[in-house]
């Protein structure tokens, strides 16, 4: 199975840069942060991943030099198909979609672990993507720790899984740090950051491992590596099989 994990920035990098990087890339299914409802069918139209489970983080409808207005905005996880799909919230509830403000309050959002499981090739594949709660400049505060620990019981559910996203907590700190002791880090450790300075809206040299790879002792990811000039944040790409 030929996975990609990105965090693609709502639309500002889609149809000049991530559709083009899909078709060179040709993935068996996408774990994707940040994207806008309104672009799912494109997605699944360009990459023939045509099922879909998209969990609504917030909605994007006040002016803001974040992000264009565009409505609702999450997780979403594409594959040829798709089953028992749950989502696991960690901060709200389906029942209520924040507005989100991105530079008042970067936690202004609901928190999430979707999970999937896909079947290729007769192997059934357990995935989970999240888009985790924020704090600046790379350092862990306190709401971080009470929602990983929420996070960590969400996860506990499964025995087995691909677990990757965008976890704005580097590797090196605790939070990233505990996950690597309960599943394998995939992220070659030669990489140093997978922000791309020069898209990311900050453009620092921000060297922090943020986005993540793990899977349990089932999975084995080979040819894993971090792709740059597709969005502020840098793709993972993995193949991984079942041993």
């Amino acid at each position: 199975m030929k996975l990609i994990s990105l965090n693609i920035e709502g639309d500002k990098h889609l149809d000049d840069k991530i559709l083009p990087f899909f078709d060179k890339e040709k993935p068996d299914v996408l774990c994707l942060q940040e994207v806008f409802a309104k672009d799912i069918q494109k997605i699944c139209q360009r990459t023939g991943l045509e099922k879909y489970s998209f969990v609504s983080q917030a909605k994007v409808t006040k002016d803001n030099p974040h992000l264009p207005t565009n409505g609702l905005w999450g997780l979403c996880i594409f594959a040829k198909n798709l089953a028992k799909t749950r989502k696991h919230y960690y901060t709200g509830n389906a029942n209520q979609i924040p507005e989100f403000f991105a530079y008042q309050d970067p936690n202004s959002m609901n928190r999430c672990l979707l999970t999937v499981q896909t079947e290729i090739e007769g192997d059934i594949y357990q995935l989970g993507t999240t888009h985790f709660t924020w704090s600046g400049e790379g350092k862990i505060n306190a709401l971080q720790k009470e929602n990983f620990v929420k996070l960590k019981a969400a996860l506990s559910n499964y025995p087995e899984i691909i677990f990757c996203g965008d976890l704005n907590t580097p590797r090196g700190e605790a939070i990233y740090d505990q996950l690597a002791k309960i599943y394998k880090d995939n992220i070659p450790q030669k990489i140093k950051t997978t922000i791309d300075k020069k898209i990311h809206k900050s453009k620092k040299d921000i060297q922090l491992v943020v986005d993540a790879l793990f899977t349990s002792p089932t999975y084995a990811a080979k040819k894993v590596k971090v792709v740059a000039g597709v969005s502020d944040h840098m793709a993972i790409v993995a193949e991984i099989n079942k041993k």
